[in-house]
């Protein structure tokens, strides 16, 4: 039987969030067993009101926010700023992505919270960072993928930049800032110790260029779109056969002396201009016409087939209906439904011996009537005596 309880069992997380990157990283957080409060004004997360609909409440508010509760506090006005401060005291996180300051402007300034609850994690999320020259800087997703270079080289090598097609720029933070607070409660639950977690869309980006950012700061190597293709390895993107594209994905020797075989040209394997991944690197779009020349003759099915019998990693381009709808998405619990049958989206990961609730996500306000039952409990994470 799966266990009942995650791993975060027993611990308590505000989260003061909305639209993407906070309230992600909450559901990630309240999947794992955390308890998490999610704090709203009257007129409610905005993803509430973004459609399409389910039951009358917009699908991506329902995909972020399962697990959790909700109450609403008016934290312009001073009781409902001290509920909060004091709902604070009895959490061991606080999650939040308003804009530098905000919270200081409301007198709940995080520097604040921390002194009087010295074991409590802040984790802000915003598009800049708490520092720098562009902290105020306003941020949405594709600001974000424009400022760090994503959108750059995204795209097709004639053509404009590309925004990614999902909101990386919030959904990367969000998971690194729940990889961030699980790491930190480990901390606190050793030693007791909190503090803050500074987590930019921008820095989140920034961090995930991998490749591509070490040829910005180790080369003079033009950083610019190469389309469905990889800038450094070949053959490796998207390849059409007779009636369609197939992904070929080949970084080694090894590889590509089989996809010659596969394909009937064991002599690309001798060419100088393909002898290393390097080489078919520099020469792409001549291996492209070389690939594409290859498989003109073969259907798509036919091609992969060949291709994946040969261990050689390749793939047909889905559509998000089939890839969801796939018989290997279903086989692995990618699209799990709710109890009121409402289809959302896993973890994606699996923990033994755990399997995740799936809770509805609250109505506005669902939860008020419990701030009187958590207000009675003792402060976590500071001095006990300095109760309120």
């Amino acid at each position: 039987m799966p266990d009942t309880d995650g791993p975060l069992a027993g611990t308590r997380v505000v989260e003061l969030g909305k639209m993407i990157s906070a309230p992600y990283c909450g559901r990630l957080l309240a999947d794992l067993g955390a308890e998490v409060i999610k704090v709203e004004s009257s007129l409610g997360d905005e993803t509430r009101h973004i459609p399409p609909w389910y039951d009358g409440t917009g699908t991506t508010f329902r995909l972020l926010n399962r697990n959790k509760r909700s109450v609403t506090l008016d934290l312009k006005s001073e009781g409902g700023a001290e509920t909060f401060r004091s709902l604070v005291r009895r959490s061991d996180v606080l999650i939040e992505n308003l804009r530098p300051g905000a919270l200081g402007r409301l007198g709940l300034a995080p520097e604040t919270l921390l002194a009087e609850s010295p074991g409590l994690i802040v984790l802000s999320i915003s598009g800049f960072g708490q520092y720098g020259p562009w902290t105020q800087h306003a941020a949405y997703d594709i600001v974000a993928q424009a400022m760090s270079g994503l959108m750059a080289v995204t795209g097709s090598a004639d053509g404009d930049p590309v925004r990614v097609g999902v909101s990386m720029g919030d959904v990367l933070p969000g998971a690194l800032g729940a990889f961030a607070v699980a790491s930190a409660v480990v901390r606190q639950r050793a030693t007791g110790r909190g503090g803050r977690i500074d987590l930019a869309m921008l820095d989140s980006l920034l961090s995930s260029l991998e490749s591509v950012a070490m040829r910005a700061l180790h080369s003079d190597q033009p950083l610019v779109p190469t389309g469905t293709h990889h800038a450094l390895s070949a053959p490796y993107g998207v390849f059409q056969a007779k009636d369609g594209g197939v992904v070929i994905a080949v970084v080694s020797d090894a590889l590509f002396r089989k996809l010659g075989d596969v394909l009937g040209h064991p002599e690309w394997s001798g060419d100088p201009r393909f002898l290393s991944d390097e080489r078919r690197g520099e020469n792409r779009v001549a291996l492209q016409a070389e690939v594409e020349s290859a498989l003109a003759g073969w259907p798509a099915v036919e091609a992969l087939a060949v291709l994946q019998a040969a261990g050689i990693p390749s793939a047909p381009v889905l559509d998000p209906r089939e890839a969801l709808r796939s018989e290997h998405a279903e086989a692995r619990g990618l699209t799990p439904t709710e109890p009121d049958g409402f289809t959302t989206l896993g973890m994606g990961f699996e923990i033994t011996g755990y399997r995740p609730p799936l809770r509805i996500a609250p109505e506005l306000g669902h939860d008020n009537h419990l701030l009187e039952e958590w207000l009675a409990e003792p402060v976590r994470n500071g001095d006990q005596h300095d109760a309120d």
